[in-house]
């Protein structure tokens, strides 16, 4: 038995739409997650994910806002048979034919799977909380607030998306985690019916009404601003989420925090009107100083004043630095993104509640936002990568959002009869510093982006050897040096100089018939270890990488005039092992980086499994785990248990190593073992290490909250 009339259609819509919401946001990490492995590991997969969800958003609020133009019976109808169509498409487990077979652009062959796998399902979901508002209202016309259940809704979200790494991942792998949400959203469906069913009269309600409230129809601009408010936060969580994967901290599980502030904020500005409409200049004065400097905090190094500032600073006040900074380590960058995505999300949803309207074009008013968001995202992971070459999309929506911040705290300014002199000159210096300094850049040789992410070449003069230098970087990472003079231009350097792991590994091979295997070409610093009769075969995802290779760096060329032969394979290096025959490698290399972190699938059972099956039996498996990030070594020293081969640590630092470097060989070949001692590791990194005890990684289970380093 319901509660009472008045309480019970109130209560099961509110668990509806905290039910729908809760599952709509967890299906998002759990097929990303379940997808990311086949296409590279790379951030761009999560953002195309993102793109996909928020244009199936647009298309259920478009459907719940037709639908709720109909007599309720046919409601009944219409959405009883799309809630029983959405039953076929359970479970929401990948194929396998969806792999990717080539290095082509990912881009639609995501959103294709996307929607042939959770499309249906997530579209009824998506239309689950307008509809259940919509019927709100009609079940109280007394004008209870429906737009609670807005932020009810968002709360179940929040939820959901904050769950899954700490409770749901840790405990179930992929396979398992799709199969639950399948029988979860079938227990939604046949819930979702009975309580329609139920509650009919509340629906049915919907066909008596025949006059609206009397009102004027939302001016052009006010339309305008609800399309361009949510554009603007979608836009910015997913810029956000783009910097810090790819520039700040490559912690692949970092995009929860971008969306958790963002969800946070729907959720505060829509539950009631004292967290923003009553204070908005409250939101804006610190809008304005957080956005200014996330947007420049990382390149005041360079500025001459900024470094001008530091050095008098240290000269009256000798305790201070002579460098100052404003993110002395990853954590304060985050935290200054992170809290400038948030205060432009409270700022553009704290307007979109003052121009809600009436309660009876809720379904109108979501359409708009719905439809902000997928435009967001369509500019994000569609247009910036064609438009520019490198984040630009960053410091472009940071200035909006600075300009709206002024904005807003000009209109508080304006009702309180507060000064404002002192705003315009505070707006035009702080968006000339932004401009400035946002995209201000280095002069690069090369510049190039797409959808695995930002990448440049630049050269530079190295004064203790007096001679030129090409850096390859991705993103904020260097992938690749080489040094341009005679003949020092055939010498590896970097992670790839000869004390390194890979050196040793590749040092051993003294006959000519050797094969090398390399999953990640860089700049190809490894072919510098080929010689007269060797095979080295790079396997390569991005197309881009090949022709920076080829193009800006020799040491694929020198490699060949030496007699080596040298083959590259553009396809996801995992992926095309798995299809080819096997290849006899003596070594094989995995170096295959995404900004700072090995892809994980290139690091399960699985994986390794695959990699034997193309390996001699004395041969060697060189895994590069250089990270600030993880500690990953645990992880690849239990596998090796699992597959009977020894591992071996190959620490480097210092003298003969240009950057530090970490690495973990595997192998059977005792002769290699005994000539290769394993590297002191010191004391603190043991301890910590010693302190995870993550299980076997698998493909269908694996968690890198488990190897996170602490220090």
């Amino acid at each position: 038995m319901f509660l009472t009339a008045r309480l019970s259609p109130g209560l099961i819509l509110s668990l509806l739409s905290l039910l729908s919401a809760f599952l709509l946001f967890q299906v998002q990490p759990m097929i990303s997650k379940f997808i990311l492995p086949w296409f590279g590991g790379s951030p761009g997969v999560w953002t195309t994910c993102m793109l996909f969800f928020q244009v199936v958003l647009f298309a259920g609020y478009a459907y719940a806002h037709a639908l709720t133009r109909l007599p309720g019976r046919w409601q009944l109808i219409v959405h009883g048979l799309l809630l029983l169509g959405a039953l076929v498409w359970l479970p929401i487990v990948p194929a396998d034919t969806w792999k990717p077979m080539d290095g082509a652009d990912p881009v639609s062959r995501i959103l294709l799977l996307l929607a042939a796998s959770v499309g249906l399902p997530y579209l009824v979901l998506s239309s689950t909380a307008p509809l259940v508002q919509v019927w709100f209202t009609r079940a109280y016309p007394d004008g209870t607030n429906p737009w609670r259940l807005y932020a009810l809704s968002n709360l179940g979200s929040l939820t959901a998306l904050l769950s899954y790494p700490v409770f749901f991942e840790p405990r179930w792998d992929v396979i398992e985690q799709t199969h639950g949400w399948s029988v979860a959203f079938a227990l939604f469906v046949f819930l979702c019916l009975f309580c329609v069913w139920r509650n009919r009269q509340v629906i049915n309600a919907c066909a008596q009404v025949t006059e609206v409230p009397a009102d004027t129809s939302p001016k052009w601009w006010t339309r305008a601003l609800w399309l361009l408010l949510p554009a603007v936060a979608s836009a910015m969580l997913l810029a956000t989420t783009n910097h810090v994967c790819q520039d700040v901290a490559v912690i692949p599980f970092l995009w929860v925090v971008p969306l958790a502030l963002y969800l946070l904020s729907f959720i505060l500005c829509f539950e009631h009107e004292r967290w923003y409409v009553r204070v908005a200049g409250v939101w804006a004065l610190p809008a304005l100083l957080l956005v200014f400097i996330a947007c420049t905090e990382s390149h005041l190094a360079d500025a001459v004043g900024w470094q001008a500032l530091g050095k008098q600073l240290h000269t009256w006040i000798p305790a201070l630095p002579e460098t100052l900074t404003l993110a002395p380590n990853y954590l304060w960058q985050l935290g200054w993104a992170f809290g400038a995505l948030f205060f432009i999300c409270m700022l553009c949803h704290g307007e979109l509640t003052r121009l809600r309207p009436a309660a009876h074009r809720l379904t109108e008013f979501y359409l708009y936002i719905s439809a902000g968001g997928a435009l967001g995202g369509l500019f994000v992971s569609l247009g910036a990568p064609r438009w520019f070459v490198t984040y630009a999309e960053w410091p472009t929506l940071l200035i909006v959002g600075f300009l709206l911040a002024v904005m807003v705290l000009t209109r508080a300014a304006w009702q309180r009869r507060w000064r404002l002199a002192p705003l315009f000159p505070i707006a035009v210096a702080g968006i000339w510093c932004m401009v400035m300094l946002g995209f201000g850049a280095k002069e690069r040789l090369v510049r190039v982006r797409n959808f695995y992410g930002a990448m440049a070449v630049e050269e530079g003069w190295d004064e203790g050897l007096k001679m030129k230098f090409r850096r390859f970087t991705h993103g904020r990472i260097f992938h690749g040096t080489q040094n341009m003079g005679a003949p020092l231009h055939l010498d590896p350097s970097g992670y790839y100089s000869h004390p390194t792991g890979i050196g040793k590994a590749l040092d051993s091979l003294r006959y000519s018939n050797a094969r090398v295997g390399v999953v990640g070409l860089g700049v190809g610093t490894v072919a510098s270890y080929a010689h007269l009769g060797h095979v080295f075969r790079f396997y390569e995802i991005d197309p881009e990488v090949e022709r920076i290779a080829t193009r800006d760096f020799t040491y694929l060329g020198d490699a060949e005039e030496r007699g080596a032969e040298i083959e590259i394979v553009i396809a996801d290096g995992r992926l095309a092992l798995e299809r080819e025959p096997p290849q006899h490698f003596d070594v094989l290399v995995l170096d295959a980086f995404s900004g700072d972190s090995v892809p994980v699938h290139l690091l399960t059972l699985d994986a390794f499994q695959i990699y034997l099956r193309h390996l001699k039996p004395d041969g060697i498996i060189v895994v590069q785990i250089s990270n600030k990030f993880l500690r990953l070594a645990p992880v690849i020293e239990k596998i090796a248990a699992e597959i009977s081969m020894t591992a071996i640590r190959s620490i480097n630092t210092g003298k003969g190593c240009i950057y530090d470097s970490e690495y973990v060989l595997l192998t059977r070949n005792k002769a290699f073992l005994r000539a290769t001692p394993s590297s002191p590791v010191p004391a603190s990194q043991m301890q910590q290490e010693n302190s995870m005890h993550p299980p076997v990684w698998t493909d269908r289970r694996h968690n890198l909250f488990e190897v996170m380093r602490l220090q």
